[in-house]
């Protein structure tokens, strides 16, 4: 019985170690992603699927999409630190800022196995300390997603591609009797949410990068979202940033791919609009 603890204990350590290894070895490698933009863009939009769907950069020389399906503020401000750094040129952000952003529960998406997959997965060797943190109530998920593949992306060398969907097209058409229903509240509130949101208020201010948050067209929102909490907590947390509200920009119907994401057909209209507007 001994011995057989005394292997059970030593095949524990074993893995432990090689997990140690993959996080250091991913966080050295870290240092050698190469996060310089196309040349010219200066012009940022980032968030989650609403501007990764809706902003078609490639009818806009100045600017680029660096959005990412699902992406929570934290990553937004992991992702924008080092864009920043790395390319002075930057002088403009436009931020999603929609309702799936601010509601009582924006942190859920942090902690979903699946979301984790996507994001911890791929962001934790760019953790600090603070970021590890997070995690220590959900140890068991992270702790096996270290074992995925990402140490050996790191090691073979990365660029800001790995860390955005970009625009992402569809021609496909929403079903309007379709219906759509905010996540559930759970347990996890918004504060981390609203804490990172703030880091990048603080982050642009500091590196003189005007900062913009910008709600994408949504089909009818008050019918999916609870639009009061919504300029609640803009008005309460983030009115010291310019809002510009599309959540009621006119989109036809065929525009949108479902309730709350555009198609090929609502980007182009949304897109230009956009230069229309801000001359991009």
């Amino acid at each position: 019985m001994k011995k057989f603890i005394i292997k059970i204990l030593t095949f524990c350590a074993a893995i432990l170690a090689f997990a140690i290894c993959i996080v250091l070895v991913a966080n050295v490698s870290s240092n050698r992603i190469d996060w310089k933009l196309p040349q010219g863009k200066h012009i940022l939009f980032m968030g989650a699927s609403h501007i990764q769907r809706a902003v078609n950069d490639s009818i806009m020389p100045s600017a680029i999409n660096l959005a990412r399906s699902s992406e929570r503020y934290m990553f937004t401000y992991i992702k924008l630190q080092h864009i920043l750094e790395n390319n002075k040129q930057v002088d403009t952000v436009f931020l999603m800022c929609a309702s799936t952003d601010l509601f009582e529960n924006a942190d859920d998406k942090y902690f979903n196995d699946n979301e984790m997959v996507s994001y911890f997965a791929n962001f934790y060797p760019l953790f600090n300390l603070k970021q590890w943190s997070m995690y220590e109530t959900k140890f068991g998920t992270a702790f096996g997603l270290l074992f995925r593949p990402t140490f050996l992306k790191y090691l073979k060398g990365l660029n800001y591609k790995f860390f955005i969907n970009g625009f992402t097209p569809t021609t496909d058409v929403m079903d309007i009797n379709s219906v759509y229903k905010m996540p559930s509240v759970g347990g996890y509130g918004n504060k981390i949410n609203y804490d990172y949101l703030r880091r990048i208020i603080t982050l642009c201010h500091e590196k003189n990068v005007k900062l913009f948050f910008i709600y994408c067209p949504v089909y009818k929102p008050e019918l999916y979202y609870d639009q009061d909490y919504y300029y609640n907590a803009y008005k309460t947390h983030f009115s010291d940033v310019e809002l510009f509200d599309y959540s009621h920009f006119p989109i036809p119907n065929d525009g949108f791919v479902d309730a709350h994401h555009l198609n090929y057909k609502g980007a182009m209209i949304f897109t230009q609009e956009l230069k229309r507007r801000f001359g991009l």
